[in-house]
């Protein structure tokens, strides 16, 4: 009896149900989206400089049901631009429906509003800075994907 009721709960589907449990509490972990990001929320930077050396951002949409996602970002200028690898990804769908988010860079938060880059021109430059950031072959560009811009939400 008790190798059989070892054999059929295997710590698998507990793991799966304690890391469901615990990214709809909080920020995301590692590639499993969480829920409200926590902290204060700061003033919008004038320019970004101080995000050059980070590579990993969390990135919270929809505020009436929190999802939030750590993606790469980076900052140009007085705003702040992160990349969506298909625009069916949950937070890029939210993002189209509701474009308030909040930004976590370094650990300080910020809100934000997301506008979908279509203007080719922008797009080929933020792309440019994409690649040299993360080293990233042009080929992984291409495809479903988005840009989005985000800017400082107004009070």
């Amino acid at each position: 009896m008790q190798n059989l009721l070892s054999m059929s709960l295997s710590p698998l589907p507990i793991w799966v149900a304690g890391a469901m449990l615990l990214s709809s509490c909080g920020a995301p972990l590692g590639p499993i989206p969480g829920g409200k990001l926590q902290g204060n929320i700061e003033a919008w930077p004038k320019d970004w400089s101080h995000a050059e050396d980070v590579e990993n951002i969390l990135l919270e949409t929809n505020p009436d049901d929190p999802y939030s996602v750590t993606i790469w970002g980076l900052g140009i200028d007085d705003a702040f631009f992160v990349g969506a690898s298909k625009r069916s990804n949950q937070w890029a769908e939210n993002l189209e429906t509701n474009p308030k988010a909040i930004i976590d860079v370094d650990g300080t938060l910020y809100k934000a509003v997301a506008v979908r880059v279509t203007d080719a021109q922008v797009n080929n430059a933020v792309a440019q800075q994409f690649m040299a950031k993360y080293d990233l072959d042009p080929d992984v560009l291409e495809g479903d994907g988005a840009f989005y811009q985000l800017t400082a939400a107004p009070d």
